[in-house]
């Protein structure tokens, strides 16, 4: 799976972020992408990787998601109220 430049530590964390996920689950995917735009992903197989991607996006793509915006001090002051 491409792993695009990613530092030692990242693979380390990248590593350890599987090996963990292995423990408790028999199917799993894992997608990350660092401050430069490098994508690393891993999954248990091709098909288990590809529908747990296909049914996340399915789910992200609801139009059942609820945003609830919180809204700082510096926010107020930023747009004159």
């Amino acid at each position: 799976m491409p792993k695009n430049d990613m530092s030692p530590q990242e693979e380390e964390a990248f590593a350890k972020a599987k090996a963990i996920l292995s423990e408790h689950f028999p199917n799993w995917a894992v997608i990350v992408i660092d401050d430069d735009d490098s994508l690393a992903y891993d999954y248990t197989n091709y098909y288990i990787g590809k529908t747990l991607c296909r049914e996340t996006l399915s789910e992200m793509n609801k139009d059942d998601i609820e945003f609830i915006w919180e809204e700082t001090e510096s926010d107020s002051e930023d747009d004159g109220t």
